[in-house]
């Protein structure tokens, strides 16, 4: 079993690829944990035949910087002029997912974000508040045991927490169904607002990609909602 982080070049591999399968584009704000996390999901649990992630990364576009208005412009960037590598020519029509945190994101461009995804026929955002790690935090622990105040410091307690329970390998050590399913039910109880794409503090919108990624898992996982 691979106990190593994925670097910039083990992404977007020209594996073979099936024209019938979905192509999922996730655009991120985050250049490791976000792909890393992703990369290790997809290698683990989609059927390939089935669905496609390709990462949109700034390491591999001419857009840099991971405020809101960098993802949308190096989206625009990647249907526009897509790598010449690729098996396949990207549309609008495609799935575009774009993940993204709050952080110190002037909200206007949130919005904007959100208004420039829903042009694309096929596209959503999914916001962390305050960050990604409040996702990797339900794969171990409840909502009401964080006491950060802010991004840096659930950074900091979810470090903490890894090393108490040994999670020493990221991101393989969370790519565990049961804990995956857990992270998904905590988040969707966290979930206080869910007709609003931006979540309440503490919380995650990354839950409800996994559950759509979920579909096409080689483990047929059928993830009910909760009421």
């Amino acid at each position: 079993m691979l106990r190593r982080k994925f670097k910039i070049d083990d992404y977007n591999k020209q594996d073979p690829f099936d024209d019938s399968c979905i192509k999922f584009f996730i655009v991120y704000e985050g250049s490791d944990r976000e792909p890393n996390y992703f990369e290790a999901f997809k290698n683990v649990f989609l059927e390939e035949k089935k669905a496609y992630i390709h990462h949109v990364l700034e390491d591999s576009s001419s857009i840099k910087g991971n405020m809101p208005k960098n993802l949308i412009n190096r989206a625009k960037e990647f249907i526009k002029n897509p790598p010449k590598n690729l098996k396949f020519t990207p549309s609008e029509e495609d799935k575009f997912r774009f993940v993204i945190d709050v952080d110190k994101h002037p909200k206007e461009q949130i919005i904007d974000l959100k208004e420039y995804s829903d042009t694309l026929l096929d596209s959503n955002i999914f916001i962390s508040n305050f960050c990604f790690e409040i996702w990797l935090w339900f794969h171990l622990d409840e909502q009401e045991n964080i006491s950060a105040k802010k991004s840096k410091e659930i950074k900091t307690q979810l470090g903490d927490k890894q090393n108490e329970l040994k999670f020493a390998a990221f991101p393989h050590n969370y790519m565990v169904m049961n804990l995956i399913l857990k992270a998904i039910e905590r988040a969707e109880n966290t979930d206080k607002d869910k007709n609003n794409y931006f979540p309440v503090e503490k919380s995650t919108k990354v839950y409800l990609l996994i559950k759509e990624l979920l579909e096409y898992s080689i483990l047929n996982i059928d993830v009910e909602e909760n009421n």
